[in-house]
């Protein structure tokens, strides 16, 4: 070895041949692969599990301390000349007691066709629910609710015609 071999970095006196990587590079990478390899599936099992993604949907999203819940429990629908609205409302947190709901049925003018008042009390358990059957008139096309008190409100387009068992749209 001469005198400016020696000064060169070891890295540099002793290098594979051209297109080939060292044993010692090759040691050195495959715990950095298998590391990498292990995060990404650790992060894509966070991902695809719903428990996981509700977690950190509630640690990174402010959520109210409490809030209702108000859907259908099924679909609207016309059965014997009537309109049949299932509804269930959810309380979350500290609100308890009793709501009011109005159900109304409003034809294609804008003009409340039939309409209902229903007070729920809350059961064991946070869900109230309930099927509220209004007179399916000339005209009545759209159902709307609403949780008296509260923002909340549903609507729900019934098919085109009046016959038995017509779904609708949300």
């Amino acid at each position: 070895m001469s005198f400016l071999d020696s000064l060169k970095k070891p890295s540099q006196q002793e290098a594979a041949p051209t297109g080939q990587v060292r044993p010692e590079r090759r040691r050195r990478r495959r715990p950095v692969l298998i590391t990498l390899l292990v995060l990404i599936v650790a992060v894509v099992g966070v991902l695809v599990t719903p428990a996981a993604r509700r977690e950190l949907r509630e640690s990174f999203a402010r959520l109210p301390s409490s809030y209702t819940e108000l859907y259908f429990t099924t679909a609207p629908a016309v059965s014997h000349a009537q309109v049949v609205v299932p509804v269930s409302v959810v309380r979350h947190g500290d609100s308890k007691g009793t709501d009011r709901l109005r159900v109304w049925l409003e034809s294609s003018t804008g003009r409340t066709t039939a309409s209902a008042t229903t007070t729920l009390t809350e059961r064991p358990g946070g869900r109230m629910s309930t099927i509220t059957r209004l007179p399916l008139r000339q005209g009545g096309q759209v159902v709307h609710v609403a949780l008296l008190g509260h923002p909340e409100s549903l609507h729900f387009r019934l098919g085109a015609g009046s016959s038995e068992n017509t779904k609708g749209s949300p």
